[in-house]
């Protein structure tokens, strides 16, 4: 097998269409389909139905593409690192910051990183769990802070390194504002605005449904859902309704006029960061050693009278 012959099978399972799979690759579309038919030649397997309106995986394509997908990030891997060591640069690292938590781990993590190896050159970008895994498996990033409720996926490693509480905004003159600590139960009935699951973090975003479900009795009365940098105009614009989020961005949204109040059980969540298990690159090793050393372990057990919505936990405290 040649590594072009595999790169073309994998930029058409991703594009699933033959011409702007040759575009991505500067090539012909006869080109490109030779090279798929020399690729299912050797293996002796058909990799993709086709048909006039779109191209799929086949059963065997679709077992083979995470392993094709891996050796082609490889190669890349290996060529940046080569073009790293002629333009002098001792190494590259592409880090994606997670656009929800803008304080604290990540930042203490990077600027270390930073006082260690200043020889090493950082890539930023930032964006929401999903986007930022995306990147992850496409090869696009080495390193991504992300809620930890995005879920296991195939080959990559992922670590808690921070917990957050999650707590109740309103405006001021809501109800709920008159009680020091709002019982889940309370929340019966009580007009929603939750935090859209497109994009951002649908695993956490049903678990946090399920979780209030648990509590309330019923499914809460969700009246619309916002991207998070959304809630608090949102909330600012209802009148009655609450959104729960982190107690962080809570207190941001007092400029916004909005205040909050905690919930029992407290809800919690954790933030942390992930890379995929088989990129050996001294890079990112030498930032895991520095996570390592600035991070240590979160402990197991949780304060009294809280509960962890992802992944979820029985009773208020864990053991």
């Amino acid at each position: 097998m040649e590594l072009r012959h595999l790169r073309a099978f994998v930029a058409v399972a991703e594009y699933g269409h033959y011409g702007r799979a040759a575009a991505s690759l500067r090539l012909t579309q006869p080109a490109l389909t030779q090279r798929i038919q020399t690729l299912e030649r050797e293996l002796g397997i058909q990799l993709f139905k086709r048909n006039a309106r779109e191209v799929r995986l086949t059963p065997a394509g679709e077992a083979f593409i995470e392993h094709a997908r891996g050796l082609v990030q490889a190669e890349d891997r290996a060529l940046l690192a080569l073009s790293d060591y002629a333009s002098g640069i001792l190494g590259r690292l592409r880090i994606a910051y997670l656009t929800l938590w803008d304080s604290g781990p990540p930042a203490n993590i990077v600027a270390e990183f930073r006082r260690r190896h200043p020889a090493i050159q950082l890539e930023t970008t930032s964006g929401y769990s999903q986007v930022n895994i995306d990147r992850l498996i496409a090869g696009e990033t080495d390193f991504a802070f992300v809620g930890v409720a995005i879920g296991e996926h195939d080959g990559v490693a992922i670590r808690a390194l921070d917990r957050h509480e999650l707590v109740l905004v309103m405006a001021p003159t809501h109800p709920l504002m008159q009680m020091e600590r709002v019982p889940i139960h309370c929340l019966r009935g009580v007009p929603m605005i939750a935090v859209s699951s497109s994009g951002v973090n649908a695993p956490l975003a049903a678990a946090s449904v399920g979780w209030l479900t648990k509590y309330i009795g019923e499914p809460p009365n969700i009246i619309r859902e916002e991207p998070p940098d959304q809630m608090s105009a949102a909330l600012a614009q209802a009148g009655n309704a609450v959104a729960v989020i982190t107690e962080h961005r809570a207190a941001l949204a007092r400029s916004d006029g909005l205040d909050y109040r905690p919930l029992s059980p407290t809800p919690l969540i954790e933030y942390g960061f992930a890379y995929v298990r088989d990129n050996t690159t001294p890079a990112l090793a030498s930032l895991l050693k520095t996570v390592e050393d600035v991070a240590p372990p979160m402990p197991d057990r949780l304060p009294a009278d809280s509960e962890m919505i992802w992944p979820p936990r029985h009773g208020a405290a864990a053991d």
